[in-house]
């Protein structure tokens, strides 16, 4: 079945069935949520907040490139909501008559430079040019947004001649902070990725990263849609009208996020 989602009708609508007498306590719903890498260390606490609204819709997240899951969704990977790392590849989904309504922004990531090396004190993005690197991490710019995001830098602050040549690229954020830890130097990261326990024990700032100012890259704003061929339209937009209120933005600022 194919459904028209408006997701403020919905959304009235959902209320109003569940003051009916057909509560949450009795309806329970999977929302399959394909999701930027660079969510993954928020969306546990995202959904946690989401629960304690909405007990009996589960979120299960799908974690990956924006450009990958994009493909997956328009191949049949089965999919109610895109939560992706820029506007552009949700807007993709409206503008190709795929999601009933335009993309709408959800947080703004972003970037900074990150190490496992014993930098001296005080090291700074001039780093990258001195032969204490030799390769550089980033996330594919052609199909994640933070990859696109770090070309844009490094060309903007002048290090383009010198970073070329030592790029390692993964294919999405989370594979970057892979690379980083295991085959390069530095790595080009989302900012939230500090907050993961893994990353934890190395998140202090000028030891262990630094920031990329953001006049550097186009702002990283996130956006997400419901998708047409969700099956729990209600649900569906139940998260996404979470997505824009202030109990998910609280979450996402604790994880290094700004406001769109």
């Amino acid at each position: 079945m194919k459904y028209i989602i408006m997701c403020g009708v919905l959304t009235t609508l959902t209320l109003q069935v569940f003051a009916n007498g057909n509560s949450e306590k009795t309806v329970t719903v999977t929302l399959r949520v394909p999701t930027a890498a660079n969510v993954q260390p928020v969306f546990a606490d995202l959904a946690a907040a989401f629960a304690q609204k909405h007990p009996n819709i589960t979120l299960e997240p799908v974690f990956g490139a924006s450009g990958a899951l994009s493909t997956q969704i328009r191949n049949g990977a089965p999919a109610d909501l895109f939560l992706a790392a820029d506007m552009g590849f949700a807007e993709a989904f409206f503008r190709d008559g795929l999601a009933a309504e335009p993309a709408r922004a959800y947080t703004r990531g972003l970037l900074i430079l990150w190490t496992t090396k014993n930098f001296p004190a005080g090291w700074d993005l001039n780093v990258l040019k001195t032969p204490a690197v030799v390769k550089v991490a980033l996330a594919n710019p052609e199909t994640a947004p933070y990859g696109r995001a770090t070309m844009e830098a490094i060309s903007a602050l002048g290090f383009l001649a010198s970073v070329q040549p030592k790029i390692v690229q993964a294919q999405s954020i989370a594979q970057t902070v892979q690379l980083t830890q295991t085959a390069a130097d530095v790595g080009f990261i989302n900012k939230s990725a500090l907050y993961s326990p893994e990353l934890a024990p190395r998140s202090t700032e000028g030891v262990h990263w630094v920031a990329v100012p953001d006049s550097t890259y186009t702002p990283i704003l996130q956006g997400f849609v419901v998708l047409k061929s969700t099956v729990h339209p209600e649900a569906a937009c139940a998260f996404a009208d979470f997505l824009l209120s202030p109990e998910a933005k609280a979450v996402f600022a604790k994880y290094g996020y700004k406001e769109p």
